[in-house]
This record gives C-alpha cells, sequence and structure tokens, in this order.
C-alpha cells in the first residue's frame, strides 16, 4: 500500500503505513512514520491490539509458523496498544503491559494465519 493510502483504513489510522493486510479487516501489519513495524488484530467488537513486531517475527506468524496470539501475548517490548474503535474515529487508546490482557481481548488460542503471498 502506498503512503499516500496512509491513515485511509477505517479511518483512524493517521502517522501508520500500510504493509500487508494479512486476513481482510482483521489482521495487517503497519509501519510508523519512523519505519517501526506493528501488527494490528481486530480481536473483539470495538477492540484492536498493536504491538510492535520484528521482521523474521511477522514472517513467522504470516506463515502460520507461529500463532496470532503470540504476539500480543508476548510483545518484544512486554507492552501492547489497546485501540477502542467506534465508527471512524479511535474513542480510547491504552498502553497495556502484554501480563495485564484479558484472555478475551487476546486473539484466540490457536488461531495461525497462512498469507498465500508468504505460504507459497
Amino acid at each position: 500500500m502506498s503512503s499516500s493510502q496512509m491513515g485511509l483504513f477505517r479511518g483512524w489510522l493517521m502517522g501508520w503505513e500500510i504493509d500487508e493486510i494479512l486476513t481482510p479487516d482483521e489482521v495487517f501489519s503497519a509501519r510508523d512514520e519512523e519505519g517501526r513495524r506493528y501488527l494490528f488484530a481486530h480481536t473483539e467488537a470495538s477492540t484492536w491490539l498493536c504491538a510492535p513486531i520484528s521482521e523474521r517475527a511477522l514472517s513467522c506468524v504470516a506463515s502460520g509458523q507461529a500463532e496470532l496470539r503470540a504476539v500480543f501475548a508476548h510483545s518484544s517490548t512486554g507492552m501492547v496498544l489497546r485501540l477502542t474503535v467506534g465508527g471512524m474515529a479511535v474513542c480510547g487508546e491504552s498502553l497495556v503491559p502484554c501480563a495485564e490482557l484479558l484472555d478475551d481481548e487476546l486473539p484466540r488460542p490457536g488461531v495461525r494465519l497462512c498469507w498465500q503471498a508468504r505460504c507459497a
């Protein structure tokens, strides 16, 4: 996705550039203005989680070698950004220690992706 499309996903991603959509409307990777990579996942009706992710970890998740849940349960910084989204706006955001995330806030156990471009 080009930088001209920055901030267009769901209307609330200002400052992020989407790199790869791994599952439509559910999981994608993005970069911030400084080039750091993050993984976003839609985990509840109005909740999205965002965690920093390395290229290697992203490759493992995208190819199905690692569970999606692991990215958020054990992020590289020990923290996850939790976004509460209503309509086209972020209603709330909080930086949460991974250890404090509730089971139902995380992606379901056992979920593995296999994005076709990475699994070929």
